[in-house]
């Protein structure tokens, strides 16, 4: 499994620790486990595809607004996630993420909704590349 939660971390946030072979499967591990934290992926009938484009200076910060897109997106378009594959290109400097996000209008009568995340946070947040060269990261979302 890319993550796993980390129990016990903080009281009204769910902590996790993500893992990818490089940056590319970082992101999309982290989408997946935003996904399992909100909703029975089983449930959501996809019927949208939505692109994003997002540009950030190095992987940390890439990988904190990306979760915080879904995060807008979710409360903007009001859109719930089934999959998710992001693609990271370039290199500390200039990193760039396009994903392509499965997702369905929130429909509570037909999703079986798990729990509401409200904010990436910067506490704890941490993203290391690793000596393999394979990347970590411990990240803590407000619910």
């Amino acid at each position: 499994m890319p993550y796993k939660l980390l129990p016990d971390v903080a009281t009204a946030d769910i902590a996790i620790e993500i893992t990818g072979k490089d940056p590319s499967e970082l992101l999309t591990s982290a989408a997946q486990a935003y996904i399992d934290i909100s909703v029975d992926r089983k449930t959501v009938k996809p019927t949208v595809e939505k692109r994003i484009v997002l540009h950030a200076e190095n992987t940390e910060k890439l990988l904190f607004d990306f979760l915080e897109e879904l995060i807008y997106l979710k409360d903007a378009d009001y859109l719930i996630y089934a999959d998710c594959s992001a693609v990271v290109t370039g290199k500390n400097g200039g990193r760039t993420c396009t994903a392509t996000l499965h997702c369905a209008s929130i429909d509570p009568k037909a999703q079986k909704l798990k729990m509401d995340v409200k904010a990436v946070t910067q506490h704890m947040f941490e993203v290391k590349e690793q000596t393999d060269k394979s990347w970590k990261a411990t990240v803590v979302l407000d619910i």
